[in-house]
């Protein structure tokens, strides 16, 4: 029971003080480049789309599965991360995206989507770990303590069970 009054004491504020923020959305999923796609497809840097999502702003501006994203704006693509943050900055932005298809480099055009993103804004304290275990221990001490009288409860029906035998034996 403690244990349910702590995880609802910490989830209600999460859910009652959740604020949305919108974000922009490109619509795509990427894979980062080994050395050797580097090497292969003779590009610094950037992340490889593995899939365009049907009817996306990617989708829109042309981008295709195999391409790989060199640049956002001018900003050099490193890795998902970057991509993420440029991208989730600019939301019902237009921008520029530099890729890299078949060797061949290409700017493509696209208004990024904006889409809500759940954001936690909270301002409380919580007990650190320490005293959450201290907490959630406590009930397992009185669980314990609860079982060991039961199994003095069960020894004392033992002997009385064996007295009553030796009774009904003599």
């Amino acid at each position: 029971m403690k244990k349910i009054l702590l995880l609802a004491a910490i989830a209600i504020p999460l859910l009652v003080f959740a604020e949305e923020e919108t974000v922009g959305y490109l619509g795509v999923t990427t894979e980062a480049l080994s050395q050797a796609m580097i090497t292969a497809l003779d590009v610094e840097h950037g992340v490889l789309i593995k899939e365009v999502v049907e009817k996306s702003p990617a989708e829109k501006a042309g981008l295709e599965k195999g391409d790989v994203i060199l640049e956002v704006d001018g900003e050099k693509i490193v890795d998902y991360a970057t991509l993420k943050g440029l991208v989730a900055a600019k939301p019902d932005e237009q921008v520029k995206i530099l890729i890299n298809r078949s060797g061949k480099e290409y700017t493509k055009k696209t208004k990024l989507g904006a889409r809500a993103k759940p954001k936690f804004n909270i301002q409380m304290e919580l007990p650190d770990f320490e005293e959450i275990k201290e907490f959630m221990n406590q009930g397992s001490e009185e669980l314990k303590l609860e079982l060991e009288h039961l199994k003095e409860e069960i020894e004392k029906i033992k002997e009385e069970l064996e007295e009553l035998k030796n009774k009904i034996n003599k």
